[in-house]
């Protein structure tokens, strides 16, 4: 329930604070003296968004506080999972509104987003404006409303979570069917590039290996004159290297005879002497072994040609190449997988729609076997407001399909995310008339007490606390207001309902009074709120009944209202 609203700087009020009780609280006051400015700031607790505009003028911030009590295990678990500790049930809203600094929302002094506040406060308060009762008007809500009262809430949602499920993988199978051109034209062009680097057979060494024999190839006889002179300096020329040293070698082991200090300079001037002659050995061979072969060189030069195409279309070099082989692979075996993707995804789907045809079928038999009572307790509740002769009913009307995928009834019929088809709520306000479409024949006043007495049979399965009404008697009065205020009255036994009225007869009913007055002081006007006694009540009815002028008689039929 709502303990207390404090505002401050809040459009003409200046600085408000009431504490509310239990039961039917009801708000009176002349037109214009801020009793929507006092639901409009209550809104604000609730996750409307703030306008600046609202702000008093002449002031920089406007404040509103509220004080929850929360006893609903559902709702603390909500509140709790947004971070927000609760102290003895006490939920402390405030919103700050400011034109010069930022806006504040807090939750027990935790800050908050203004979209937490509003999940939370959807779990707080029912409101009903001045003009709620004209959502009867859009046939989209009467399923809503049937669902509440027949208990569907649970398939339903099952329902719904399967239907989105199907609606995306749906979307996802259309879309790979879409592509499947596509995705063959791209694996056609992945074969033909993976066949091109696999055809080339590369390695990572290759490339330096083949440049340096083309290298050798090209300058083969430029080596070949270069060993053979090499070979004449070593042992052709008279005095050659090998030659010379042979003599030098001679010359040392005379003198090796006469001094044995020279063994190692003779030992290494022999190792020098045989080394040479391994060199000579060596160069013959490489001559012997090096060929001039125009035929190797153009087959060199083809085959980097070859490499260095594959490089301009893969990689820098060759182990690029290689890694880029890999993902083209990689990429082909998921095209591949696509085919095997979309066989699972259409058995996924067949699956999915078995559920939903039994849940569908499900729904829309608990709905139909919920609208016969409700359409009695409706009746029911209209009566009891002065609508005697008033029927009401439910139309379900279900569309054909023929690509659909539930059959019901032997048809194929159309699915939305609420279940079968549609329903709409019938209206027959007069006798002889039959049943027709609430949304085109209902007027006002009978809007206001069909949406009350929709109130009225939903109170137990409605888990919200608090249950506002502004001017829910519009277009009424008479008998049928003190009936409405009977009924809100009922309605207010087991929660905490607020109406904003202009009518005696409900206001006479009220567990708690409040009149809204406005006072003007020099240029300013202010807003205030006070709970009336008992005599305040009685004139404030008088007032309503006759106007400015209250007479006696005007008094005694207020305090009749009050004794009733």
């Amino acid at each position: 329930m709502i303990k207390e609203i404090r505002i401050r700087n809040f459009a003409i009020i200046e600085n408000l604070a009431v504490n509310f009780e239990k039961g039917l609280n009801v708000l009176t006051g002349e037109t214009g003296a801020g009793k929507s400015i006092i639901i409009d700031a209550l809104n604000l607790l609730l996750g409307d968004r703030a306008d600046t505009d609202s702000i008093r003028s002449g002031e920089t911030t406007a404040f509103v506080e509220g004080v929850f009590e929360v006893a609903d295990p559902a709702t603390l678990g909500v509140i709790q999972e947004f971070g927000v500790t609760m102290k003895g049930g006490e939920l402390l809203v405030k919103r700050q509104i400011s034109n010069v600094g930022k806006n504040r929302c807090l939750l027990n002094d935790s800050p908050v987003t203004v979209s937490t506040l509003a999940k939370i406060g959807n779990f707080l308060v029912d409101l009903h404006g001045q003009h709620d009762h004209q959502t009867l008007l859009r046939p989209e809500t009467h399923v809503d409303l049937l669902d509440l009262y027949g208990k569907s809430g649970d398939i339903r949602d099952e329902f719904a979570r399967n239907f989105s499920d199907h609606q995306t993988q749906t979307k996802k199978l259309r879309a790979m069917k879409t592509n499947e051109q596509e995705r063959l034209q791209k694996e056609e062009f992945l074969n033909f590039q993976l066949s091109e680097i696999d055809e080339a057979e590369l390695s990572e060494q290759e490339e330096e290996k083949i440049k340096a024999e083309s290298n050798k190839l090209q300058h083969a006889e430029k080596i070949r004159a270069s060993l053979q002179r090499s070979q004449s300096l070593l042992t052709d020329e008279q005095g050659s290297i090998l030659e010379n040293l042979g003599q030098v070698l001679k010359e040392m082991e005379s003198a090796l005879d006469i001094d044995p200090a020279l063994t190692e300079t003779v030992e290494r001037s022999r190792a020098a002497y045989y080394e040479l002659e391994e060199v000579v050995e060596s160069l013959r061979n490489y001559d012997r072994s090096l060929e001039l072969n125009p035929n190797r060189l153009e087959e060199i030069e083809d085959r980097l040609a070859e490499i260095n195409g594959l490089k301009r279309k893969y990689g820098n070099n060759i182990g690029e190449i290689l890694k880029r082989r890999e993902i083209i692979a990689g990429e082909l075996q998921q095209l591949a997988s696509n085919t095997e993707n979309m066989k699972t995804l259409e058995e996924a789907l067949r699956q999915k729609e078995k559920v939903l045809a039994e849940l569908a079928i499900q729904l829309a038999e608990r709905r139909e076997s919920a609208a016969k009572n409700f359409s009695g307790s409706v009746e029911k509740e209209l009566k009891e407001l002065s609508m005697d002769n008033v029927r009401f009913g439910v139309r379900f009307d279900y569309p054909p399909d023929p690509n659909g995928f539930i059959l019901f009834r032997e048809e194929k019929t159309q699915a939305t995310a609420t279940g079968l088809g549609t329903l709409e709520f019938l209206f027959s306000p007069n006798p002889g008339e039959e049943l027709r479409p609430l949304v085109k024949i209902a007027s006002g006043g009978e809007l206001s007490r069909v949406m009350l007495a929709l109130k009225s049979i939903l109170n137990d399965q409605d888990t919200i606390p608090v249950m506002i009404f502004d001017e829910v008697d519009s277009g009424i009065g008479g008998k049928v207001a003190e009936k409405v205020g009977i009924k809100l009255k009922k309605v207010a036994s087991t929660k905490q309902v607020f109406c904003i009225t202009h009518l005696p007869q409900i206001a006479g009913l009220a567990s708690s009074h409040y009149r809204v007055e406005k006072e003007s002081k020099g240029k300013r006007t202010r807003s205030s709120i006070r709970l009336l006694e008992y005599e305040e009540r009685v004139e404030e009815l008088a007032r309503m009944s006759s106007g400015e002028t209250i007479t006696d008689a005007s008094l005694q039929h207020a305090r009749e209202m009050l004794r009733h």
